[in-house]
């Protein structure tokens, strides 16, 4: 007689074999037949334990906001950079006495952030916060309006907010990815469900061979 084999080793195989195996089962059964013969609540079982293999089977372990990020970040440190160097210029070599000084007090801020844009992007978004929390101080406020360095603080701040944004719903996912079920896990449920799954067909089909 005739028979599903469900008996065999399913451990060895690679989590992308394994994926083809579970989806190759989805295809071969349909639900109309399930609820038509009776084994609707085996086949149930196991499409939804399969499809939490599939959801989880991610080969590509990249996320789709990675452009956005790296962008993001290069706007912020441009406009860092940018502000710095127009600040250090005016410090070292604007003839005006009054706007030289101006420099010198804006570039000391500067320089205080150290390397920002060399530093990882959460440490970097600290730096650039406190570097623009700290030009809206009074002590540097009336020294970038003399450079014409007016806006300065606010274009960081929206620079780095805007960064900081995307970069907190990258860090969402990769929590969820790091706290979700795992493929190790869910394996062995769909190997559970596929072999429910086969003893109600070959019941069904042997009950079928011997009675028609």
């Amino acid at each position: 007689m005739k028979e599903i084999i469900y008996e065999f080793s399913k451990s060895k195989a690679r989590n992308a074999q394994h994926l083809q195996f579970v989806a190759d089962v989805m295809a071969s059964v349909s639900e109309t037949t399930a609820t038509e013969q009776g084994f609707a609540t085996q086949y149930t079982a196991f499409v939804e334990a399969a499809t939490a293999e599939v959801d989880c089977f991610r080969p590509d372990k990249g996320y789709l906001n990675t452009p956005d990020i790296e962008e993001a970040d290069r706007k912020r440190d441009n406009i860092f950079l940018f502000y710095k160097q127009i600040a250090q210029a005016y410090a070292d070599y604007c003839p005006d006495e009054e706007q030289r000084k101006a420099g010198k007090t804006v570039a000391f801020a500067f320089h205080e952030a150290g390397k920002a844009t060399k530093l990882d992007y959460a440490s970097e978004t600290a730096v650039l916060a406190d570097l623009a929390g700290k030009l809206t101080d009074v002590t540097y406020a009336q020294p970038l309006e003399v450079i014409g360095m007016g806006n300065a603080a606010t274009e960081i701040m929206e620079a780095n907010d805007a960064f900081n944004a995307i970069y907190l719903e990258r860090s969402a996912q990769e929590r969820d990815r790091a706290l979700g079920t795992t493929m190790k896990e869910l394996r062995p449920v769909s190997d559970a469900a596929f072999e429910e799954l086969a003893k109600a067909i070959n019941a069904l089909y042997a009950v079928n061979e011997l009675v028609t």
